[in-house]
């Protein structure tokens, strides 16, 4: 276990490094000082409240959807959909959300949350009982799933539910808000940050203390490391693979609390601007430990809402270019970092 954490610090640290030497090559292929443009971020998203809440808004999503996907791949199904079944779990809240306003809190709130993780887990289970009876890859029917489900959500908003000329649904009361996280704390003023946060950050321990300490656990982990293994010891892979599609697809409607009703109070069609991928790399990344998932999405939402406060001095397309060094730095150092002490060993 020390060996495996001393391993993780090294490739981690090489990978940090590494990333800060390219992106400072880039930035100065375009003219620009990299120690200016480094200061600026750190001022902007660390120096103030709002800045620090804007860059964990930005991870609550990530560490929401992140964490859904872990439960996937340790299955060793590979869910490229959550961005479709995020959408329409979050479609699905709002409309929820709107139309049984009437009910009384403790109604409403578990009535949205159940109907949006329905809706997000039937649309990973129809994939998921293709690959079970046909032996169909869940990386193809995934991806079209979610080019399905914008269609649909679409042509959903279009003719039934779009407030007129927009892309939007109806605002939902502002007593069904999550509140703000500065409505406690005067130090995030401005910001988005919400509850929901806390709730993905509980998600995130929730869905580790499940994928580690318990039986349904290690089925599932020992079906996405070997299924003929898991068979043999008297697993039922099918109904395995099944319960975490539908769980792990279920759980990134939870999206839906942090943009519906503790942000906006509606669903914007295009909202999550390919978050769902963006969730494969954050996991990865961890290597779907929900708790490293937490520091990998916390990472990227500083990332992205660092691109924004440098947006006039250099595009803010770097930071895409930034999140992609990081990537390609960690998974490449990760492996030969495990190669040189598997060497030593």
């Amino acid at each position: 276990m020390k060996n495996k954490l001393r391993e993780n610090i090294i490739s981690i640290t090489i990978s940090l490094i590494l990333t800060l030497f390219i992106t400072s090559v880039i930035i100065l292929l375009i003219g620009k000082n990299p120690f200016d443009i480094f200061g600026i971020i750190i001022s902007e998203v660390f120096g103030s409240g709002y800045g620090l809440g804007q860059a964990l808004f930005k991870a609550t999503p990530l560490i929401i959807t992140g964490s859904a996907l872990a439960i996937c791949f340790h299955a060793s199904l590979f869910n490229i959909g959550a961005e479709g079944q995020l959408n329409l779990g979050a479609f699905v809240m709002s409309l929820a959300a709107f139309y049984f306003s009437a009910l009384p809190a403790y109604l409403l709130f578990p009535v949205v949350i159940i109907l949006g993780f329905a809706v997000s887990a039937f649309w990973g289970y129809i994939p998921a009982i293709i690959k079970i009876k046909k032996g169909v890859s869940e990386v193809i029917t995934t991806i079209m799933m979610n080019f399905i489900a914008m269609a649909l959500i679409n042509f959903l908003l279009i003719e039934f539910f779009a407030v007129k000329s927009t892309v939007r649904t109806e605002k939902i009361a502002d007593w069904i808000m999550i509140p703000k996280l500065s409505a406690y704390f005067q130090f995030f003023q401005g910001s988005s940050v919400n509850l929901t946060f806390f709730i993905a950050l509980a998600l995130a321990f929730a869905v580790y203390f499940m994928l580690y300490k318990t039986k349904f656990g290690y089925y599932i982990k020992a079906v996405g490391f070997n299924e003929t293994a898991a068979k043999y010891i008297g697993i039922k892979n099918n109904r395995i693979m099944l319960l975490s599609f539908l769980i792990g697809s279920g759980l990134t409607s939870l999206v839906g609390l942090n943009f519906v009703l503790g942000y906006k109070g509606y669903y914007e069609f295009g909202f999550s601007n390919n978050l769902g991928f963006t969730a494969i790399a954050v996991a990865l990344l961890a290597k779907n430990n929900p708790i490293g998932i937490i520091f990998t999405s916390l990472l990227f939402g500083m990332l992205d809402y660092g691109g924004l406060t440098v947006n006039t001095v250099i595009p803010k397309e770097i930071m895409f270019v930034v999140q992609a060094v990081v990537i390609l730095s960690i998974l490449s150092v990760d492996k030969i970092v495990n190669n040189y002490f598997q060497s030593k060993d």
